[in-house]
């Protein structure tokens, strides 16, 4: 009676509260026993009793159809049904445990699969069947289950990269019902890919629930205790096994995920200082979900709001991987107070954001271009946002790209590339140019270039160019610019070659036309004098660590027309650069690259074991598995997306715990010292694995989303354009090089964009990981290998590709600009001694080669502590 009480007097927007589901009045953690007891009777958290009429009555939509349990809203229905899961998960690994203790550790049935026996109605045993990848696709499509119908995960989880088990086996249900983002330590940072991920299965799917998942005995959490145990000299003893390896912990000096769950670390020791280490992991795990969560909350308007206005609830939960249970923490202990703290809906970058990649700020121009052109720009204005402007005026600059522009007042730069303040740093004179010795637009750049780490400069030049459209007439006319009153026949005088050149190739044209090549010629030879007069922009240049590239504006159109590098660049540069090359030469598709099944021993069989996995996969034959002990070495780091929602586990047919599963959108690798970037080198630092493999969907929305950005659509929101400027480096190209085949078909070529688009974005995301030093130095020592893959979406078949083809040229030319900058980023080379790209880094430096592996060994030929090994 006093429950049917209490919830007659409460209110809707109180029932969580009434119900007990206030995490901050939950002082301990339900165990699972407590929650088979309790769940599914009257008086449990989530149960409705239908006889209780009163102002809420109860909708079929939140009805379980097992128990006929009628709940108050969407979302305890689902919480019900994946703690209902659970529950069948672990009875069944209770079942599955004994079965292998009587057979001698045979569990499987006469027909080769697991006998699921006791888990009942759990739906991911129907994912056996052939084909239900394909329904998930049509049903992504608008196809199988009709576009009125489409496909909604009940929920989305973060968990973290080592979890022992995929989430929809923890919580028994389909693998359709749940999208899965993993990275080591389940965190996350301020606009990072882990909350784009997020953010763009909101927009894309909206699953009314958002479950941060910690488990016991983490990794990264008890590296982080121990770090803070031996920082603070406290005499806790700490389990031999447990000890950081010396090499481990030089790899561990600087780490971004350790940096993010220390504070988690430090709490558990605040909380209970007495404790032991067993009992400080644990709290310490725990109290990175919240940790977590809080994230979320503070830096994604879009979850914030959502969690506001209750289409969306962030929950903890802690699965505990010996016994396979999940006790649901509830919401944040102070969610009433963060909610309140509504983050700004966008970010400005800062003098402590990391600098952008050359090729990201190249596309996030082009972009910006594209929708100010389609007239979808905007961007550039803050909107008065007092927050977006304290951090500008306080938080020191950061541009992406340096822009020399002409001074004409018909071509604005900020908004011609819809950027907004402290996105660009702009020089502009009268015809775009540069003086014919050092001065104030070459010393302007440097300090750009050296001080505020800008990677990418655009000279841009316009249509209708006064000044250009003078030196052509100049020409014409024979004029002695030495004449000219004032300082204009000086600037003219840097424009008058690109004028002669112009009228000289084309004599026969009008003017109109001569002054748009004498445009484009003038752009070049800017880029030329920016690295003739400039010892710093040369050097950056020649180590392929910053980009030259033209462009020219149509002030009629507003589209911007790009040129690239300057065409003899290599010349200009003394030096092949095989990057270079490999970027602006069509992308070819092919069957496989180098080493398709591995160089060592190792990574031969860890490859072979993916590959006899997927097959049984995709054949119907694979095995539904318990987790692995805690003792299990990973033998293949897999970084793949979360958009599809096949367990990886389940899709290479592997013991949960033999591999490492990173999941964020896109399978993107991240910007280094950022969340995903981090975890990867983690987990190849703590392990070792002989593989990692990237792995890539034939048909993702990222792709998709990625492509309509190219082509002015709406900008999104910072933390989904982190993951978006990552994958648009390759969907640019892609669309640039299917443009050019006029032979194709408008369908065609969107198909061909697509798979070039898809393939290139995993070759990007191997380029970026190669200029790691943690991954550098183990795939020159042998240790490591890093392989491509696609999924099939529709089949779940995956095609093994093998390694990067230019991977050799990708780790020199990262060597090369780690020792050239080695004192700064304002260091230079002389020009006069570096005919060859790597003799200058010293004779007792061995050229770097890959070590020669014999394909019957399982050790590599040097540490990677000693000197890269050669042949």
């Amino acid at each position: 009676r006093r429950l049917t009480s209490m919830r007659r007097a409460a209110s809707s927007n109180s029932l969580s509260r009434a119900n007990g589901l206030e995490s901050k009045q939950r002082t301990a953690f339900a165990t699972s026993d407590v929650l088979e007891q309790n769940l599914g009777r009257p008086g449990d958290p989530f149960y409705h009793n239908p006889d209780d009429h009163h102002d809420e009555i109860g909708d079929p939509r939140f009805t379980d159809p097992e128990t006929g349990h009628i709940f108050q809203n969407q979302q305890d229905l689902i919480l019900w049904e994946l703690l209902q899961g659970n529950r069948k998960y672990v009875k069944w690994l209770q079942n599955h445990m004994q079965r292998r203790v009587d057979n001698g550790g045979d569990v499987l049935s006469h027909n080769g699969h697991a006998d699921l026996g006791d888990l009942g109605a759990l739906s991911t045993a129907q994912l056996k069947q052939v084909g239900y990848l394909q329904q998930i696709e049509e049903e992504r499509l608008g196809v199988g289950g009709g576009p009125l119908r489409p496909t909604r995960p009940k929920a989305l989880t973060i968990a973290c990269a080592r979890s022992f088990a995929p989430m929809d086996h923890i919580f028994g249900t389909d693998a359709r019902a749940l999208m899965s983002v993993r990275v080591a330590g389940y965190t996350c940072s301020a606009a990072d890919s882990v909350i784009g991920s997020v953010e763009f299965a909101l927009a894309e799917k909206a699953p009314p629930v958002l479950i941060v998942v910690g488990n016991a005995r983490n990794d990264i959490v008890s590296t982080a205790v121990r770090s803070v145990i031996a920082s603070r000299g406290l005499n806790i003893a700490v389990p031999v096994d447990a000890e950081i390896d010396h090499n481990f912990r030089a790899d561990l000096e600087g780490s971004a995920l350790l940096r993010l769950v220390l504070p988690s670390a430090h709490d558990a020791l605040q909380r209970l200082p007495g404790g032991t280490y067993d009992q400080l992991v644990d709290l310490a795990c725990r109290m990175n979900v919240w940790r977590t969560i809080e994230t979320l909350l503070t830096s994604s308007k879009n979850i914030s709001e959502a969690a506001t206005d209750g289409t969306l609830r962030v929950v903890g939960a802690f699965f505990d991987v010996m016994s396979g249970s999940v006790q649901m923490m509830g919401q944040h202990p102070s969610h009433s107070e963060l909610i309140k703290l509504t983050p700004s809906g966008d970010v400005v970058r800062t003098a402590e954001e990391k600098p952008v990649p050359a090729e990201e700020a190249a596309t996030m121009l082009y972009s910006g271009n594209k929708r100010y052109s389609n007239g979808r720009g905007g961007f550039n204005q803050l909107s008065g946002d007092e927050k977006l402007l304290k951090q500008l005026s306080e938080g020191g600059q950061n541009p992406v790209a340096v822009i020399v522009g002409c001074a004409d007042s018909r071509a604005p730069i900020e908004m011609l590339f819809d950027m907004r303040p402290g996105d660009l740093f702009v020089l502009r004179n009268a015809g775009n140019t540069c003086a014919s010795n050092k001065g104030s637009l070459i010393g302007s750049a440097e300090y750009s270039i050296t001080h505020l780490r800008t990677k990418v400069l655009v000279i841009t030049g316009h249509t209708k160019c006064g000044a250009v459209t003078a030196a052509v007439e100049a020409v014409h006319n024979n004029i002695d610019l030495s004449s000219v009153a004032g300082s204009i026949g000086t600037l003219l005088a840097d424009i008058i070659d690109a004028a002669k050149k112009a009228v000289a190739t084309i004599p026969n044209a009008t003017v109109v036309e001569q002054v748009q090549l004498a445009t484009k010629f003038n752009v070049f030879n800017t880029i030329k004098k920016l690295i003739q007069y400039s010892d710093i922009v040369y050097t950056g240049v020649k180590v392929e660590e910053l980009q030259l590239i033209g462009a020219v504006y149509n002030i009629f159109s507003g589209e911007i027309e790009w040129l690239g590098e300057h065409p003899e660049i290599e010349k200009l540069c003394g030096r092949e650069m095989p990057m270079h090359r490999w970027n602006s030469t069509p992308y070819n598709t092919v069957q496989s690259w180098d080493n398709k099944s591995g160089r060592s021993a190792r990574a031969v069989n860890a490859i072979r074991m993916m590959e006899d996995g997927n097959t049984r996969f995709v054949t119907g034959r694979w095995h539904y598995k318990s987790p692995t002990g805690l003792d299990v070495t990973p033998s293949v780091i897999v970084l793949g997306g979360s958009e599809y929602r096949v367990p990886i586990e389940d899709l290479f047919d592997v013991d949960p715990g033999r591999i490492i599963v990173q999941r964020v959108l896109g399978s993107v690798a991240g910007m280094q010292e950022r969340t995903a970037f981090s975890s990867i080198e983690y987990s190849i630092a703590r392990w070792a694995p002989p593989v990692l493999l990237v792995l890539v969907e034939s048909s993702s929305p990222i792709i998709e989303a990625a492509i309509k950005q190219l082509r002015g659509q709406y900008l999104p929101l910072a933390p989904i354009r982190v993951v978006l400027n990552h994958v648009m480096v390759s969907a640019l190209r892609a669309v640039q090089q299917a443009e050019k085949n006029s032979t194709l078909t408008s369908a065609g070529q969107e198909l061909l964009i697509t798979q070039l688009a898809t393939e290139l974005n995993c070759l990007y995301s191997m380029e970026l990981l190669l200029k790691s030093k943690v991954v550098r130095e183990r795939v020159l020592s042998g240790e490591l290998e890093l392989h491509a893959a696609i999924m099939d979406s529709g089949t779940g078949k995956v095609r093994f590709f093998g390694e990067h083809p230019r991977q050799m040229e990708i780790m020199r030319a990262a060597e090369l600009r780690a020792k050239t900058y080695s004192t700064g980023l304002s260091a230079t080379l002389p020009r006069e001694d570096w005919g060859c790209p790597f003799e200058p880094l010293g004779d007792d430096d061995p050229a770097l080669v890959l070590p020669n592996v014999d394909s019957q060994s399982s050790s590599p030929q040097k540490s990677r502590r000693g000197k890269f090994a050669t042949v």
